[in-house]
């Protein structure tokens, strides 16, 4: 895998913009792109080949939606094999998913659901992020959810989070937009939750935009630019756990990519400093 610098500006690779970005010079401010992997396993064909390009313009880390690794069930070890074959093609070392469950006995139910948090569920989870680490020969980065619904008496969410990484030995994807938006939806600290995040484990951040509804309802839409409350945010992770790459998501509303590019430039100053940027 290419080298991914620690300030570096990502973006979601969307179906809107893969031809520009397969088909042109590789474009200055995109340091790299997140793929997400079902969208890409084993298709061939011109989609495989314009992935193909796209690769060689790009470094790439792969994000998942179908892990489910919070779910009571045995992992889907055969989509994990195949998941390993595709991130070996292409030379990915960086597979991330969400810390969350998104399946039942009768089969995926397309939304990404909260763990009761307990010691048992961050037991259980952890010995499947292990398992899942085996077979892919990489570690696992997990993602903090957004959600809106919270069970009663459950361990806060970064105790949660820093048991299984304790562990398991899996890597975080710190999204700070999610962060911001259960922080508003629940009224907790969410300076108080990145501070307590093991830094060491933290492999990148997500940044993004929301909506917020006329009852102040925050919802995560990925459909608006990153507000001012979660940039704050971003300085503050950067503060306390060090410099990470972000990756700007964008999955409603798409602006041209020149928008996206210009966003990704302005949130990379904000965060990092031009001086910093610079030097």
């Amino acid at each position: 895998m290419r080298t991914i610098a620690a300030a570096a500006a990502g973006l979601g690779l969307r179906a809107e913009h893969a031809a520009r970005l397969a088909d042109g010079p590789a474009l200055p401010g995109i340091d790299f792109l997140e793929i997400t992997v079902e969208n890409w396993l084993e298709i061939g064909g011109r989609k495989r080949a314009q992935l193909d390009r796209i690769a060689a313009r790009y470094p790439l880390v792969a994000h998942g939606l179908s892990l489910s690794i919070g779910d009571p069930l045995p992992l889907n070890v055969d989509f994990l094999r195949r998941v390993k074959r595709f991130l070996d093609d292409y030379r990915i070392e960086v597979y991330s998913d969400h810390l969350s469950y998104a399946r039942d006995e009768q089969g995926y139910l397309y939304d990404l659901l909260p763990v009761r948090r307990d010691a048992a569920a961050a037991r259980l989870i952890a010995g499947k992020a292990r398992q899942a680490q085996d077979i892919l020969r990489r570690p696992l980065v997990l993602e903090n959810i957004s959600y809106y619904h919270a069970y009663p008496d459950q361990m806060p969410e970064e105790e949660f989070i820093a048991a299984i990484v304790e562990q398991s030995g899996c890597e975080l994807l710190l999204d700070i937009n999610n962060v911001y938006v259960n922080a508003s939806n629940h009224g907790l600290d969410a300076q108080a939750f990145i501070r307590a995040l093991p830094s060491a484990a933290i492999r990148y951040f997500h940044l993004a935009g929301h909506w917020r509804r006329d009852d102040d309802l925050v919802l995560d839409t990925h459909g608006d630019a990153v507000c001012d409350g979660v940039i704050r945010l971003a300085r503050d992770a950067v503060a306390r756990h060090g410099p990470r790459p972000f990756v700007l998501e964008r999955d409603n509303h798409i602006p041209p990519l020149s928008e996206l590019r210009a966003e990704a430039e302005a949130l990379r100053a904000a965060i990092h400093g031009r001086a910093a940027l610079a030097a």
